[in-house]
């Protein structure tokens, strides 16, 4: 093998930006930003970059970055509670300031960096997928695996650790995952038998046929995206002119939501 190293990617981004302030008014004082945007490149990295799947014709990994947010909202608010004269100052000097981040999946691709199907040795091979991304959203559990239909056929880890699915269960993954692979050639079938496939919702993702390359673009999938909340609050003690002191609470991620890190491309 000889690999060649050069700058030959190419990384292009468009962006559309809205921004709605509300200046203090009545205490209240806010930002809102909004971005829809699409990040595009050949790869997403400047170090360890894996090897295109077929070296000679590397402009086919452009694809969604790694990076790419679709969808991104921010609000930030602080609100100044109107004071009400009351001994000690407890009824002044009190405010609510509060975060809301919410954005949609970022994109992520499986390379086989383990089984040299297509022959060439790079081990960075794509296998075929049919059916929805949407089907292969990572959380905190795998996608399940398939090696046959019986019972245990299909396994997935979960927080409580592997989990064999039963034998309905596997009938049905490792079946769609045989018709995928049925309707491409009986190539596809022997590779099955010999590797496995990937199963969830109505969608699977299967070897290819020795000496072949997978159709599976770069980064077909989306993590389930990011959602948070936080809020403070405070109190301001004046003394005098010269002196304040403030209490200060803060709570982050108040509606306590799990956000599950973004697989950046697993090996099978």
């Amino acid at each position: 093998n000889i690999n060649w190293l050069s700058n030959l990617y190419k990384s292009n981004y468009n962006g559309l930006q809205a921004t709605l302030t509300q200046r203090a008014a009545h205490g209240l004082s806010f930002v809102a930003g909004y971005t829809y945007s699409h990040s595009l490149d050949g790869s997403s990295f400047n170090i360890n970059i894996p090897l295109p799947q077929d070296s000679r014709f590397p402009q086919q990994n452009y694809d969604s970055s790694v990076f790419d947010i679709r969808h991104r909202f921010t609000f930030s608010m602080t609100y100044n509670i109107p004071a009400v004269q009351a001994p000690a100052q407890l009824l002044k000097g009190w405010s609510l300031n509060s975060i809301v981040t919410l954005q949609s999946g970022a994109p992520w691709g499986v390379d086989d960096s383990s089984n040299n199907i297509s022959g060439t040795n790079e081990f960075t091979e794509h296998w075929d997928f049919f059916g929805s991304p949407s089907d292969f959203k990572s959380g905190n559990s795998s996608i399940p695996f398939c090696t046959g239909p019986g019972a245990g056929g299909c396994t997935q880890t979960t927080p409580a650790g592997t989990v064999m699915l039963s034998a309905a269960q596997s009938a049905a993954l490792y079946g769609a995952c045989q018709a995928a692979a049925t309707a491409v050639n009986p190539g596809t079938v022997n590779s099955l038998g010999l590797f496995g496939c990937y199963a969830q919702g109505k969608s699977v993702m299967i070897p290819p046929e020795l000496g072949t390359f997978g159709t599976m673009s770069r980064n077909p999938f989306h993590d389930p995206g990011f959602r948070d909340w936080d809020l403070s609050i405070t109190k301001s003690f004046v003394f005098k002119e010269r002196l304040t002191a403030q209490f200060r609470a803060e709570l982050f991620n108040v509606l306590n939501h799990p956000n599950f890190a973004n697989p950046y491309g697993g090996s099978n």
